[in-house]
C-alpha cells in the first residue's frame, strides 16, 4: 500500500501539442541588466569588510559573485533600531534625499551610482556601448538585517575598484573602501555555464524566454480544465459590392473573387477597386481586375490613375502587372508629374526607365533629389511621436541661448555619460515627466547654426520661441503632435513668416519640397517614418544636418526658460 494512497488525484490527459516554456540560448549583451542567472554559476568570493557605520547601523561586504560580463556586490544591511513607519527595505523604492546610496569609482574614473537616471532621450548607440549601471536588486531579510545585491551591468576594468556609501537618515557618513578588480575581473572565467552547446530541439507548440513564465509557487496549482478552442469565423456570405472590405480585405484574393463572382463592380466609382488592390492588394487580383476594367487608366477625383498608387505604395509586383495591362506611365497627371517620373526617382526606376516614351530627369533634378534623401536618411530611427524641432541657421548656439533668455555660461555642456544626474538630464537636472520640463528646450550648436528640441512638447516650434531665434538668420519648427497632424512654421529674420500643415500626401498646389520630400509615397516606411518632414524642414531652414545627434538623442544643452520668459506666455 502507497503512502499516498488515496491522495493522488489524476492528472487531465495532455493536449495534442502541449504549451511549454523553453529557455533559448545565451546571447551576450553590451551590458547585462540583471545577473545571467538562467545560464551560469557566477565564480563566488567570499571577502567581508565593513563598509559603513552609523550609531545603529552596520553595512557589511560579505562577497561578490562575479558573472561572466556583471558583478554582484553582496551587502548586508544591519540596524537594531527601526522606526514603525520605516520597515520597508532600505532601497525600495528610489531612496530620498537622506536614503541609503551607492557608488563606485572605477580605475580609468568613471563614476556609477545607485542615484544615476539614464540619459533622456536615449542617445544613440556607439561603438564604445552603454554605459555601466549600478542597481540596487534588494534582497531578502526581516526587520533588523536585510541584504542588498548591488548590480554592476559591467565587469570593472582592472586596476582599484572604489566603493562609496552614505545613508545620511541613519547617520552613516559617506564612507570610501578600495578593492582589487582585477582580481574580479580574472574570477569572471570561473563562472560555470550550465546549458553549454546549441539549445534543444523545439518540441511541441513552445515559446522562447521573454515573458516570464508562471511563477515556482504557482505550478502546484491544479490546472484548470482546459478552455474550448473557440471555431474560426466562417466564409463571409458572398456581396455584390466592395462595401467592408478593410486592409486585409483587398489584400485578400479569395475575397476578391468571391466580390466578384457576386456581381461586385469591377469599375465601382465610389470604392474604386482597382486602385485600392493597386496599392494594398495581391499581384493576381490587380491582374484580374485590369483585364475586367474598361480603362486601367481611369483616374480618381484627385487624378490619380492605379499605376500612380502602385508607384506610391512601393509595389512593383502590382506596377509591373499594370503595365502588362496596357498602363500609361508617361502621361502628367498631378502637377505636371507622371506615375513613371515619380517612379524613376525610387526602387521601382528599373522598371520603367527603358520604356518606350521614358521621360528621364535633368542632372539639375537628380542631384536635388539625391540631396533631399541623404538628409533624410541622416534620421533614419528618429522617433517622431510628440517631438518639437526646430532648425536655426545662421545663429550659433551661444546666441540662441542667450535669445532664450539664459547666460551661456551657467548652462553647462552635458557628459550624461559620465555625469546622468538624477534623472538623465544632467546634474541637477530636471524630471523630464514632471510639471517643469515643459519649460526646458534642448539647444545643440552645429555647423552653419542651431537645433532646439523639446521630445515632450511643442514649445520648440512656437511661433514664439521661432521669432526670438531668428533674427539675422532662419528657424523653421515642426511639431508631430501625437493627437494626429505634423505642423511647420518658418521665421525669417525675427518674423513670423509661414505656417502649414506637412506630411500632407503631395497634391496640384502642394510647393514643390512636398514632392521632393517625398510626401507622395506612403510607405513602406520602416525606420524612414518621418525623416521626409525633417529633411523638409532642414531645407525651409537653408541648414543642412550631417549629425542625428542633436534630435536622435540627448541635446548639448538644457535650458529652461526664465520664470518672466514672455516665451513662456
Amino acid at each position: 500500500m502507497s503512502f499516498f494512497e488515496g491522495l493522488i488525484v489524476a492528472d487531465p490527459p495532455p493536449a495534442a501539442e502541449p504549451l511549454e516554456w523553453r529557455l533559448g540560448a545565451y546571447e551576450p549583451p553590451p551590458h547585462e541588466e540583471h545577473p545571467p542567472s538562467d545560464w551560469f554559476v557566477p565564480a563566488r568570493i567570499p571577502q567581508t569588510a565593513r563598509v559603513g557605520d552609523g550609531p545603529d547601523t552596520r553595512l557589511v561586504l560579505t562577497g561578490w559573485e562575479v558573472w561572466p560580463r556583471s558583478l554582484v556586490i553582496g551587502i548586508e544591511v544591519f540596524r537594531r533600531r527601526v522606526a514603525r513607519d520605516g520597515l520597508r527595505g532600505p532601497v525600495h523604492p528610489r531612496p530620498g534625499a537622506d536614503g541609503l546610496r551607492f557608488g563606485l569609482l572605477l580605475a580609468d574614473g568613471r563614476r556609477v551610482t545607485t542615484l544615476d537616471g539614464t540619459a533622456w532621450p536615449a542617445p544613440p548607440t556607439t561603438g564604445a556601448g552603454p554605459r555601466p549601471v549600478l542597481t540596487a536588486l534588494g534582497g531578502s531579510g526581516g526587520t533588523f538585517h536585510q541584504r542588498v545585491n548591488l548590480h554592476l551591468s559591467q565587469l570593472p576594468p582592472d586596476g582599484e575598484l572604489l566603493l562609496v556609501t552614505e545613508w545620511p537618515a541613519q547617520g552613516v557618513p559617506e564612507t570610501r573602501t578600495v578593492f582589487d578588480a582585477t582580481r574580479l575581473r580574472a574570477a569572471a572565467a570561473e563562472a560555470v555555464e550550465v546549458w553549454p552547446g546549441p539549445r534543444p530541439p523545439s518540441a511541441g507548440a513552445d515559446r522562447e524566454r521573454g515573458t516570464p513564465p508562471p511563477s515556482s509557487h504557482a505550478l502546484a496549482v491544479p490546472r484548470p480544465e482546459p478552455r474550448p478552442t473557440p471555431s474560426p469565423p466562417g466564409p463571409e456570405a458572398p456581396r455584390a459590392d466592395w462595401q467592408g472590405m478593410g486592409y486585409e480585405g483587398w489584400g485578400d484574393p479569395g475575397l476578391i473573387r468571391s466580390r466578384l463572382a457576386a456581381g461586385a463592380d469591377p469599375q465601382d466609382p465610389v470604392e474604386r477597386p482597382l486602385h485600392r488592390l493597386a496599392g494594398q492588394g495581391a499581384e493576381e487580383s490587380v491582374a484580374e481586375l485590369a483585364r475586367l476594367v474598361t480603362d486601367v487608366d481611369a483616374v480618381d477625383e484627385e487624378g490619380r490613375t492605379p499605376l500612380w498608387q502602385a508607384v506610391a505604395h512601393g509595389r512593383a509586383d502590382n506596377a509591373a502587372a499594370l503595365l502588362a495591362a496596357g498602363a500609361d506611365a508617361w502621361t502628367p497627371r498631378v502637377a505636371g508629374r507622371s506615375p513613371g517620373s515619380l517612379a524613376l526617382t525610387t526602387e521601382l526606376a528599373p522598371l520603367f526607365a527603358d520604356l518606350p516614351g521614358a521621360v528621364h530627369p535633368d542632372p539639375a533634378r537628380v542631384a536635388a533629389q539625391r540631396a533631399a534623401d541623404e538628409q533624410a536618411r541622416v534620421f533614419r530611427g528618429v522617433h517622431t511621436e510628440g517631438l518639437a524641432v526646430a532648425f536655426v541657421a545662421g545663429v550659433d548656439e551661444e546666441e540662441v541661448i542667450r535669445r532664450l533668455g539664459a547666460d551661456p555660461d551657467r548652462v553647462p555642456v552635458l557628459d550624461l555619460d559620465a555625469e546622468p544626474g538624477p534623472y538623465g538630464t544632467g546634474p541637477d537636472g530636471f524630471d523630464p515627466y514632471g510639471p517643469r520640463a515643459r519649460w526646458f528646450l534642448g539647444v545643440s550648436g552645429v555647423p552653419g547654426g542651431c537645433v532646439l528640441t523639446h521630445p515632450s512638447g511643442y514649445l520648440a516650434s512656437s511661433p514664439a520661441v521661432l521669432a526670438a531665434v531668428s533674427p539675422g538668420g532662419r528657424a523653421y519648427g515642426v511639431y508631430f503632435n501625437p493627437k494626429g497632424g505634423t505642423f511647420g512654421h518658418l521665421s525669417v529674420d525675427g518674423g513670423a513668416v509661414h505656417h502649414e500643415e506637412i506630411g500632407l500626401h503631395a497634391g496640384e498646389d502642394s510647393p514643390e519640397g512636398f514632392w521632393l520630400h517625398r510626401f507622395w509615397q506612403w510607405g513602406p516606411y520602416g525606420d524612414m517614418y518621418g525623416t521626409g518632414s525633417l529633411a523638409y524642414a532642414c531645407d525651409r531652414a537653408h541648414l543642412r544636418i550631417t549629425d542625428p545627434g542633436p534630435v536622435l538623442g540627448p541635446p548639448r544643452r538644457w535650458v529652461e526658460l526664465p520664470t518672466d520668459s514672455p516665451l513662456r506666455d
